[in-house]
């Protein structure tokens, strides 16, 4: 029995500290950080994408870190073209990080999303960005939305690209190689906005499937055979409908019976077969039926 055990105590020295290797030896190949203040709401959005190195093996877990007083919104990862909900369990507060444990599956880019207050004093606005890791970092790439209205932009690091879109929308990019374990990058972000106004009430409505230049055009040379069309089954129909009614209107007049003159009297017509005899006549020339006075 007591072999049994030192045995087992063998066994787990060994598996032990292979397991713990295995779990550092992953790495994080891109690192993409989108940050974009009062976006819906008065809060700075941030948005990690995660891809792990071609060489990880799956599953694996990744320990993400958050700020203590982030407000989780979405974790995800691409699957076929589309984001789907990854199932995580509540972060776990350590010191001033909430570390979220993620469970990777696939060889794709995981996302993980959450709300952080910004320091506001009147028009001035001011956030800090960190990112620590336990894992190494290959190459990180950020980028942050200006809020349409926003002015005196100052950033340390400075994010050198600006791309203006066709929105209306700028964004800042900043690219940085490797980030070993254990080591920080900070960001630093300023601006003044005089305004309460959400950078989501100023992006265009478009409108799903017709081009925003068609949307109010008209053409009459186009149009023109439909409508000669429709006017002349308007005058067609129009006309049956006058010919029916005005037909219908009108009545034949009423005929009368004249009495002819001749003879110095009346016509007189037999009661039997009614026929017509002469004003003298006694009796009827055709049936010899007595005529009435």
């Amino acid at each position: 029995m007591r072999k049994f055990f030192l045995l087992l105590l063998i066994a787990s020295l060994l598996i032990f500290p292979t397991l713990a290797f295995a779990q550092n030896e992953a790495s994080i190949k891109e690192l993409g950080v989108q940050l974009w203040p009062e976006y819906d709401r008065a809060d700075m959005l941030v948005m990690y994408s995660l891809a792990l190195a071609d060489n990880t093996s799956l599953p694996t877990s990744l320990n993400i870190r958050i700020p203590a007083d982030a407000k989780l919104n979405a974790v995800a990862k691409l699957s076929e073209g589309s984001m789907l909900t990854v199932p995580y369990d509540p972060p776990v507060r350590d010191g001033d990080w909430m570390v979220l444990t993620l469970v990777m599956d696939e060889l794709t880019t995981y996302r993980v999303e959450y709300y952080q207050a910004m320091e506001i004093d009147g028009a001035a606005r001011n956030f800090s960005f960190l990112w620590e890791s336990d894992y190494d970092t290959e190459s990180i790439y950020v980028e942050f939305q200006q809020p349409p209205s926003a002015t005196d932009l100052r950033t340390t690091p400075v994010l050198p690209n600006q791309n203006p879109v066709a929105e209306g929308m700028t964004y800042h990019t900043f690219a940085q190689g490797k980030l070993p374990a254990g080591e920080a990058f900070e960001l630093d972000i300023s601006y003044n906005k005089n305004n309460d106004d959400l950078t989501v009430s100023s992006m265009p409505v478009e409108v799903s499937g017709v081009p925003a230049s068609d949307t109010n055009s008209f053409s009459l040379s186009d149009s023109l055979p439909t409508i000669l069309v429709g006017v002349g089954v308007l005058l067609i129909v129009g006309g049956l409908l006058y010919f029916f009614l005005a037909g219908r209107g009108q009545t034949a007049p009423p005929r009368k019976r004249t009495r002819s003159k001749g003879g110095g009297g009346e016509a007189k017509y037999c009661h039997e077969c009614g026929s017509r005899a002469s004003g003298n006549d006694k009796f009827c020339r055709s049936c010899g039926g007595k005529l009435r006075g």
